[in-house]
Parts: C-alpha cells; sequence; structure tokens
C-alpha cells in the first residue's frame, strides 16, 4: 500500500501476488480477503491493467457469496465501483446508475461512506460534479458523525477539487457541546430552522439534496442535545443571547 501511494501502482500489485498466492490472493482466508483483494483492484486500475482489474473483481464477488458476510461483500462492492472509473474517465455514462446499487448493497454504517466516495469520484471523472459533490458532501457528514477525520479530510480535498467550499468547525476551542460545537454549516442550517423553514425549504436555500439536510439536522440535534426543532430553535436563541 505504501507503494501505491508513492505512485508506484504496478510493483504494489506485483507484490501483493507474489506474498499473497497471485491474482486471487488465497493466501488470505474468510473475509479479509476482500479487503486485500479491494486494494489489489486499486493497484490495477491505478497501472491501468483493467482486465486484471476484472478478474480480482470477479475472485472478490465470488469470496462475498462463499463467506456471505457484510463486510465481504460492501468491499467487494466497493472493488466494484472501482472498476467503473476507467468507463467514467472516458465520460462513459453507462456505467454510473450501478452506483445506486453500490450504494444500497454497502449497508455497513462504516463502509457506506467509503462506497460514496468510490460514486462521488467517479461521477467527477464522468463530468457530473454536482452529482458528485452530493455524494462526497454526504460521505463527508458520516466521517464526521463517528470520528473518522483522516478520511473526512481526503473527502475535503475532493471537494476542493469540485469548487466547494469545506465547512468545519466555526472556531478553535469552542465548546464539545451544545451550539459552540456546531460546524459554520450546521450553524447555518440551525439558523434556518429558528426562522421556520422546512427542510425542502432548506435544501432549496443552501443547493442541497433534502438527505443531505436530514442527516445535518441529526448531527445537529446530536452535538446541541435536542429532540425537535422547537427545542433547537430555543437553543439558538439561547446562545445568540449569551454572545455565542
Amino acid at each position: 500500500m505504501a507503494l501505491l501511494h508513492e505512485g508506484h501502482a504496478a510493483q504494489a500489485a506485483d507484490l501483493f501476488m507474489k506474498a499473497a498466492g497471485g491474482d486471487e490472493l488465497r493466501t488470505f482466508g474468510g473475509a479479509v480477503r476482500n479487503r486485500y483483494l479491494e486494494a489489489l483492484t486499486r493497484c490495477f486500475i491505478a497501472a491501468e491493467r483493467h482486465e486484471e482489474a476484472e478478474r480480482t473483481v470477479a475472485a472478490a464477488l465470488a469470496c462475498a457469496q462463499e463467506v456471505g458476510l457484510l463486510s465481504a461483500r460492501g468491499m467487494a462492492q466497493l472493488a466494484l465501483g472501482r472498476s467503473h472509473w476507467p468507463a467514467a474517465r472516458q465520460k462513459t455514462q453507462a456505467t454510473l446508475p450501478s452506483m445506486p446499487l453500490l450504494l444500497a448493497t454497502v449497508s455497513d454504517m462504516r463502509m457506506a461512506p467509503r462506497a460514496r466516495v468510490v460514486a462521488g469520484r467517479a461521477r467527477a471523472l464522468a463530468g457530473d460534479s454536482a452529482g458528485a459533490a452530493e455524494m462526497l458532501e454526504q460521505a463527508a457528514l458520516d466521517f464526521e458523525s463517528f470520528g473518522a477525520s483522516r478520511y473526512r479530510a481526503e473527502v475535503d480535498r475532493e471537494l476542493r477539487k469540485l469548487g466547494r467550499t469545506v465547512y468545519r468547525r466555526s472556531a478553535a476551542g469552542t465548546a464539545d457541546a451544545g451550539i459552540g460545537a456546531l460546524t459554520a454549516r450546521e450553524l447555518q442550517l440551525a439558523r434556518l430552522v429558528v426562522d421556520r423553514k422546512t427542510n425542502t425549504q432548506i435544501a432549496a436555500e443552501l443547493y442541497l439534496s433534502k438527505k443531505t439536510v436530514e442527516t445535518h439536522l441529526r448531527n445537529i440535534f446530536r452535538k446541541v442535545d435536542v429532540s425537535s426543532r422547537v427545542e433547537l430553535a430555543r437553543a439558538v436563541e439561547r446562545a445568540d443571547n449569551d454572545g455565542l
């Protein structure tokens, strides 16, 4: 993986196969095998060895079927999603409808945002910047919700490439709970709740999907420790009165 990150994808692929019994990585057993098959798929794609990538994806799908575990199926679907990237680079939209299937299949909480990143990058490569940004913004929210800061930072870089503003915590040293814990975007959304805007109206005003607005609200409710829009509005008003 270090070789892959340094741009030596072909060497990385060859080392994988040498160390683990060929392109199906038979040295590994059970669901963990698919973790490395997905990584090997990345190597093959980066090295433009697309036929080998297709064989690796097929091996991952077969492994997932054999072990019957969600983690194995999730990694297989990630590998499958990555295999669409070459077509996406050529602006071939025919393969992109499979991306919703990818997201529906990957049900593990921590795997789903990674699948969204794969889908988002594919859409960006195919020229669908708006669709890519929506996928990546949802992934960023998911990563933030369970503290995956490294993955969140990677998504932020992808969003900046698309010209999107990345919203982080409003100021260093703010409280870990309450209104002070909200990001600038979350605070912006919370103030629209104070203005009695519906989710549909907020989505239109902030150029977000309704689902993304709903995810923001769940995170806001959790951080502020409220359970309704009325309680959130009161908390925002109290914070304003206190000068926060």
